[in-house]
């Protein structure tokens, strides 16, 4: 402890108790300076939701301020990850979905890579599904001449 106090008593004054500081105040004030960002991040994580399904991706991010995402597959042009070095070591990142209408991100999604792939066979089993249906009505139609 410093020397402040003792250097500067006035002439026959006396010291009858010196206070400590905690260091508890020194983690509560650093707490404090984390914890609106930890409170916001925990409420936005909370009421983020991100879906591939059978035809579509959906999603919504936000509380406040919220962007939804509701693309058909086939709008989909692009799905990425991006992942910072903590991303890499506990497998999380930012999925980022390109559609005709804008972009959408979506921050620390688990298994990033995976939610991309799930979302790029989706687009692929979608446009094998449509060939076949061509190549069925296709069939049809043929068989419909054919048997003239």
């Amino acid at each position: 402890m410093g020397k402040y106090v003792e250097n500067n008593l006035q002439k026959g004054e006396t010291i009858v108790k010196k206070a400590k500081i905690t260091a508890l105040f020194a983690v509560m004030h650093i707490t404090n300076i984390f914890v609106i960002p930890l409170i916001v991040r925990l409420i936005k994580r909370a009421k983020t939701e991100l879906a591939v399904t059978s035809r579509r991706v959906i999603g919504k991010v936000g509380v406040i301020k919220t962007q939804t995402l509701d693309a058909q597959i086939t709008k989909v042009q692009n799905c990425s990850v991006k992942q910072g070095f903590g991303g890499k070591i506990f497998n999380y990142g930012t999925v980022q979905i390109n559609t005709a209408s804008g972009e959408y991100c979506f921050a620390g999604v688990k298994n990033a890579n995976a939610f991309k792939a799930a979302v790029m066979a989706q687009m692929e089993a979608y446009e094998e599904e449509k060939m076949k249906q061509q190549a069925a009505q296709m069939a049809q139609a043929m068989a419909g001449v054919l048997h003239k």
